[in-house]
């Protein structure tokens, strides 16, 4: 797919704050748990939510009324695109059971924090500037989910839950930070922690 770059004179259309200040609580939801009581607990409770997410999306999705009433519920925190295709919650969940199941317990727990931190954070400040586009996406916010990613592992490391590697961490944030910039055809709720996690397992974190 050929890069898009255009200039533009004003933002483009604000994200729902609401939607976004969802996806920041209940994505950190996650690695926060994780932090008390340790991977081997996420997996059992990550692949709970993944099966009972995965049977109410199937139903919904086969039966028009249910996924209707379900659709009329959570609007307010659904994109247009979730309502007839898997929504951004079940994503979440099966990306964070992977992590856990794939990646040290230090390294899921950051790279989970960069989706959940980093991602509305690129689209409430790159909707709100105006510039160069490219993918239909601000560069500005690009930027600001990798210092938002980096700044989320520095305080992890602060609190004692992730060993220092700082070359390791910034890569993995502007790995991050990429995969959230580029059109790829899978949920980005997927994309950007295990590549994150897998950049940072690579650079030795």
């Amino acid at each position: 797919m050929a890069t898009t770059i255009r200039p533009t004179t004003s933002a483009t259309a604000a994200p729902p704050i609401r939607r976004r200040l969802f996806h920041v609580g209940a994505g950190s939801s996650i690695p926060l748990m994780a932090i008390f009581v340790g991977a081997d607990v996420m997996v059992v409770v990550l692949a709970s939510l993944t099966g009972l997410a995965v049977l109410v999306e199937a139903a919904r999705l086969r039966a028009p009324g249910l996924n209707g009433m379900l659709v009329r519920w959570l609007r307010p925190l659904l994109k247009e695109t979730e309502v007839r295709r898997l929504t951004g919650a079940t994503y979440i969940a099966f990306s964070a059971l992977v992590a856990f199941l794939v990646f040290d317990e230090s390294v899921a727990i950051v790279a989970l924090f960069f989706l959940s931190i980093g991602d509305p954070v690129a689209a409430i400040v790159g909707s709100r500037v105006g510039g160069v586009r490219i993918w239909g996406k601000s560069p500005v916010g690009s930027v600001a989910f990798f210092v938002v990613a980096l700044a989320s592992a520095g305080a992890l490391h602060g609190a004692g839950q992730v060993p220092w590697h700082g070359g390791g961490l910034a890569v993995g944030a502007a790995v991050a930070a990429l995969v959230e910039l580029t059109p790829l055809f899978i949920d980005d709720n997927l994309t950007i922690p295990l590549a994150a996690g897998a950049a940072m397992m690579a650079m030795g974190v």
